[in-house]
């Protein structure tokens, strides 16, 4: 499955040509829901890893699990962002710090999302 979810991920960002923040989303599913860690990433965390092969390895660079804004600092290029938490709950890219500017890729939960990182300077989790 984790397989099927890179392939996804990485066919729709192709796509689209572009892999900005409004680029791709591929669903876990609620296998996801059941199993709880998925990637490495515990349920009800959202996770992002530094690359595909940290993706594959099950190795998130980052965590977080509560709602809110979370700065970012020093990351730049593509990274994979996995909503594992339940019950609808997303999580948002946001250009601007502690949650500024929120009109980046929205997440939903146990879905993944590819984005360009970059100009990315707060993820947003919220109900």
């Amino acid at each position: 499955m984790l397989d099927k979810i890179k392939r996804t991920a990485v066919a729709l960002a192709l796509a689209t040509g572009t892999l900005a923040a409004t680029a791709a989303t591929a669903q876990a599913g609620e296998q996801g829901a059941q199993q709880g860690d998925y990637a490495g990433c515990q349920l009800g965390y959202v996770c992002m890893y530094q690359n595909e092969a940290d993706w594959n390895a099950g190795r998130p660079s980052h965590r977080w699990s509560q709602y809110g804004a979370h700065n970012l600092s020093n990351q730049y290029g593509t990274k994979w962002v996995f909503n594992n938490q339940h019950s609808g709950a997303k999580a948002q890219l946001c250009y601007g710090y502690s949650g500024a500017n929120c009109t980046g890729l929205v997440i939903n939960s146990f879905t993944v999302g590819v984005a360009d990182i970059t100009p990315i300077n707060s993820i947003r989790l919220y109900p």
